[in-house]
């Protein structure tokens, strides 16, 4: 989701600008800044060191090169959400957007939503990402079916990682650091003053005002309302770290924080967008927390398809179904090596049989054969679902069995058996 979030940011600056977050992911922004007078770039040391490959210390980028950093840091968002050479496609977007970042705040202007998201977008290249759910992760189970001639099925190689929580954490303590830092700032350049009301209907209207916000306006008159409001929020930012060490807070704080950052938005417009996004990282601790609760308690049928082991064009195929099956319902079965379980589900077969076609077997233990039994895994595999009604237009049934022959008794097949013998 953080990599999505800002992929969009990227692409869309409509959104972006609307938002008001993110100006720097805006390739227009990026060259209206390289129109400014030389004298008013004042360089951060984040943008000098990644510039220091293209020369001297503090050069500032020519419009070219940061439109060729924004071409970039959309390729390597897109390859990093589909998980192709995943963490390299982090290191270079994670990157390319703290340069565009880092440009657009050199220049006199300061703001800091976007400064955790950079740190959250670094802490995911350290992290396992792309080691699951990822291109990376399929072919490596392809090459596994086809040339250690074994199907690994997914479960076994997505276990639990160590290590994949730690960055979750990382950013969990940055989240709440952040706000406890904002409360001390308030305590200490505001004191008690801070909790009085006008001070904060100051803040308010000025930002209604000058951002057009008609709920702001109203609100920076309601002084009771006001006072509450301060010290609601300052108490949120203080405690935060609280939802961090005790997960049976997790879902108090989480609601409270996105509360508090809609409700900014609402009363002054100011942009924290990136900060929602980045409670995605409390969704295992609340899976672990409470994930049970939510968990059926009678597991919803299972049905079987029975491949043939010995043939790599049907182990790579079996990788697929495994990768789709996402509401975990098929179980994959070899038609030797654990024919016991299938003939117990089908009992008319013979591995031979097996070998030769398609069987998906259903809970009922009816057995659906080649084009039926693919057209039945369109409905249980949700990457599959918009092929659903296609195959069961009307006529499809005749036209479907013969193309079905013609892809799976051709050359492929015959090519896997040749493959074997030799």
């Amino acid at each position: 989701m953080l990599v999505s979030l800002e992929l969009i940011l990227l692409l869309v600056p409509f959104i972006a600008r609307e938002v008001g977050a993110c100006n720097g992911c805006s390739v227009g922004y990026q060259m209206i800044l390289t129109r400014i007078d030389p004298s008013d770039y004042l360089p951060l040391p984040a943008l000098k060191i990644l510039m220091l490959p293209f020369g001297p210390w503090g050069i500032r980028p020519e419009p070219m090169f940061l439109h060729a950093v924004w071409l970039l840091a959309v390729a390597t968002g897109i390859t990093s959400l589909l998980g192709l050479y995943t963490r390299p496609s982090l290191l270079a977007f994670a990157a390319t957007n703290t340069l565009l970042i880092a440009h657009s705040y050199s220049y006199g202007e300061y703001h800091h939503p976007e400064a955790l998201m950079i740190i959250a977008l670094w802490t995911l290249v350290l992290s396992p990402s792309g080691s699951a759910l990822s291109l990376d992760n399929l072919q490596t189970r392809l090459d596994v079916a086809t040339y250690g001639k074994r199907f690994v099925p997914l479960r076994t190689v997505s276990r639990e990682s160590e290590l994949a929580g730690w960055p979750l954490r990382l950013i969990q303590w940055c989240l709440a650091l952040a706000y406890f830092s904002a409360a001390i700032s308030k305590l200490i350049n505001g004191g008690l003053a801070w909790f009085n009301g006008y001070t904060l209907a100051r803040y308010i209207g000025t930002d209604a005002v000058e951002r057009g916000s008609a709920p702001g306006v109203w609100f920076a008159s309601q002084i009771s309302l006001l006072i509450v409001l301060a010290m609601l929020t300052v108490a949120i930012e203080l405690t935060f770290f609280l939802g961090v060490l005790f997960p049976i807070l997790t879902p108090l704080y989480v609601f409270l924080g996105i509360g508090m950052h809609v409700g900014i938005y609402l009363l002054q417009r100011a942009p924290f967008p990136q900060h929602v996004a980045l409670y995605v990282v409390f969704i295992e601790t609340l899976r672990r927390q409470f994930g049970p609760l939510f968990q059926r308690r009678r597991p919803a049928p299972r049905w079987a398809a029975i491949y043939d082991e010995l043939c790599p064009l049907c182990r790579r195929t079996m990788v697929f179904l495994d990768s789709m099956d996402w509401r975990k319902r098929l179980t994959l079965i070899e038609s030797e090596g654990q024919w016991p379980r299938g003939s117990a589900a089908a009992p008319s077969r013979t591995p031979d049989q097996s070998q030769q076609t398609l069987l998906v077997i259903g809970p009922d233990a009816t057995i659906y054969r080649d084009f039926l039994g693919f057209r039945k895994l369109t409905g249980l595999l949700p990457p599959l679902w918009p092929l659903w009604p296609v195959l069961h237009c009307p006529g499809f049934r005749r036209l479907g069995p013969w193309i079905y022959r013609l892809l799976a008794d051709g050359s492929a097949r015959h090519a896997c058996r040749a493959e074997l013998r030799h």
